[in-house]
């Protein structure tokens, strides 16, 4: 079975080190503030292959956005919403979300300039719509399954749910430098660059989206 042709692996490695590059450029300086010129620097390629790629520096933006809305989701693609118990899958959901906004903090940056520009982009994307609908529904089974079982609340909307984990873990990768700027003494300074305090954070989020969701006992 023959691979790729040469041509098509080439022009596979252009497109993915322009997003790569362009990822950095976006996520620094927004859609306003950032140049294609730094971008083509930066990269093994010409300005002119960015256009052609990309056809222009909003196609350029779209196709970062979209790119890094697919790399964090991978986190979820093993994920199955009818293993386990719902307090299990719950908690995995949230420590999948946790995971994906830590290891991806260019992908925080970028939500937060989209988010405060009104979400022009995020809105007409067909791609990040299915990729979320995907996540919202996942989510929805679970709830379901622990309605069923009476482990979660009949009051519980996936909606809220969804909002209190992405919004928990955006909130600590997006303001972690303003822990550290925020009159700390040193020990708590040391504590909160540690891996160890990103842990904590996370086992924080996920007993608290639990405890949110689950039915008094």
């Amino acid at each position: 079975m023959n691979g790729p042709a040469p041509e098509a692996e080439a022009a596979d490695s252009v497109v993915a080190d322009i997003l790569a590059v362009a990822t950095r450029e976006f996520a620094q300086h927004g859609l306003a503030g950032a140049r294609i010129e730094r971008i083509q620097q930066h990269t093994r390629t010409s300005k002119r292959m960015v256009y052609y790629h990309f056809g222009s520096k909003e196609g350029l933006y779209r196709a970062v956005l979209e790119h890094a809305f697919e790399t964090v989701r991978r986190v979820d693609q093993a994920f199955d919403p009818h293993a386990g118990t719902p307090e299990e899958a719950l908690r995995q959901i949230a420590r999948n979300a946790f995971d994906a906004f830590h290891a991806h903090p260019d992908f925080v940056r970028l939500l937060t300039f989209e988010n405060l520009a009104g979400a022009p982009f995020l809105r007409t994307s067909e791609q990040v719509s299915r990729l979320n609908r995907r996540a919202l529904t996942d989510l929805e089974t679970v709830i379901a399954r622990g309605q069923q079982d009476s482990s979660i609340r009949r009051d519980v909307h996936a909606i809220d749910v969804y909002i209190n984990i992405v919004g928990l873990c955006h909130y600590h990768m997006a303001h972690h430098a303003g822990y550290l700027a925020g009159g700390f003494v040193d020990a708590d300074q040391r504590h909160i660059q540690s891996q160890d305090f990103h842990r904590q954070r996370q086992r924080a989020i996920e007993e608290s989206c639990w405890r949110y969701a689950k039915a008094d006992a």
